[in-house]
C-alpha cells in the first residue's frame, strides 16, 4: 500500500484507536479446568469437556456476556448478570452448585493473553509520538483487565462500550473517543479485527481503519490496509 507522509513528525496519524480482543490479545477459557472444578456438582452423569464446550464457551455463555455487556452499566448490575449467566450455564450442563461458586470458577478459568508483538508495537508507537486509546465493546471491568496486564500506562484513555453506553459500530463511540483524544479524524486511525464493528464502523464516521486479520479469512473493503498482525502497524502509521 502506498501512502503519503504525514505532516507531524513524519507521521500519517497522531492518534491510534485500538480494539482489544482479537487485536491486542486473545481471550481463552480453560474448559478442561472448568469441567474439573465443576465435576463434583454434576447431576446428569459425567461432565465432559465436549459437553461443556458449547454452552460454556463456543456458543452461549460467552456470547451472552459479549452481547449484553452494554446493558449492565454499574458494577452491581454486572455482578448480577454474571451470576445469572453462570446459573443459566449450570442448568444447561446439569450442575447443582451455589451461584457464587459457579461465578468464581468461571472467572478464574478465563485468561487474557497478549499477542507476542502487542507490547513491542505499542511501545514503538509511543516512541514515535503517537497517542494510543482503547476503543472496545467490553464491560465495565476492561480497565481492570488492562491494569492486570500492566498496560494502562500505554493509553491516554480507555473507551469501553458499557461505560459510555454506545457500542461499535455506532459512530457515537468513535465520536466520544475523538472528543477525549482531541484528535481530528484525518489524523486518527482505528485498528481492529472485526470487519463490521471496527472497520466499517470507523470508516462510516470518517476515520481511517486498519484491519488485523490474523486468520487470513476476513474481508474488509473499507479498510485502508489489512495486516496479518500488528508488526507492520508502526510503519503504516509513520507513512
Amino acid at each position: 500500500m502506498s501512502v503519503a507522509y504525514g505532516e507531524n513528525g513524519g507521521r500519517l496519524y497522531d492518534a491510534v484507536f485500538l480494539d482489544v480482543d482479537g487485536t491486542l490479545l486473545w481471550t481463552d477459557l480453560d474448559v478442561e479446568g472448568y469441567v474439573e472444578d465443576l465435576a463434583p456438582y454434576t447431576r446428569n452423569g459425567d461432565l465432559t469437556v465436549e459437553r461443556a464446550w458449547g454452552p460454556v464457551w463456543k456458543r452461549k455463555s460467552l456470547h451472552r456476556h459479549i452481547e449484553e455487556n452494554i446493558e449492565h452499566r454499574t458494577e452491581e448490575d454486572l455482578a448480577g448478570f454474571r451470576r445469572r449467566n453462570a446459573g443459566i450455564t449450570a442448568s444447561a450442563l446439569g450442575i447443582d452448585a451455589p451461584v457464587e461458586v459457579l461465578t468464581e470458577m468461571a472467572e478464574r478459568r478465563i485468561s487474557f493473553n497478549p499477542y507476542p508483538e502487542s507490547e513491542m508495537v505499542m511501545e514503538e508507537l509511543l516512541a514515535m509520538g503517537c497517542r494510543l486509546y482503547v476503543v472496545s465493546n467490553w464491560d465495565l471491568l476492561l480497565g481492570d483487565v488492562l491494569e492486570d496486564l500492566g498496560w494502562m500506562d500505554y493509553f491516554g484513555a480507555v473507551v469501553a462500550s458499557a461505560v459510555v453506553g454506545i457500542e461499535k459500530p455506532d459512530c457515537g463511540i468513535y465520536e466520544e473517543a475523538l472528543r477525549i483524544s482531541g484528535s481530528p479524524k484525518h489524523r486518527t486511525v482505528m485498528v481492529g479485527n472485526d470487519p463490521v464493528t471496527d472497520i466499517r464502523g470507523a470508516a462510516s464516521c470518517g476515520i481511517d481503519a486498519v484491519m488485523i486479520d490474523r486468520k487470513g479469512n476476513d474481508q474488509a473493503h473499507e479498510a485502508k490496509a489489512t495486516l496479518p498482525d500488528l508488526n507492520a502497524l508502526p510503519s503504516l502509521v509513520r507513512g
